[in-house]
């Protein structure tokens, strides 16, 4: 991914998901909330994280889904 936003997101859930998911996980979710991981700007990161936090839940728990969120939007949105 060209883009640092989106690079380090998928770094932050690459320690929970892998970097595989990770990156995928990214990608689907930008493509659902209209933009790609390259064009990812810092307004779109709270629909991003919504989205990617229905993901996590997926592949892991409610609980764990939850303090990723939580840490992506501390990490990205000061």
């Amino acid at each position: 991914m060209a883009n640092l936003l989106a690079r380090d997101v998928a770094k932050v859930l690459s320690d929970f998901l892998g970097d595989f998911i990770a990156n995928a996980t990214v990608k689907k979710n930008c493509e659902l909330i209209g933009t790609t991981p390259d064009d990812l700007t810092k307004d779109q990161l709270p629909m991003l994280v919504e989205k990617i936090e229905r993901s996590v839940i997926f592949f892991s728990d409610k609980a764990t889904a939850k303090a990723l969120m939580e840490k992506l939007m501390t990490s990205f949105m000061h």
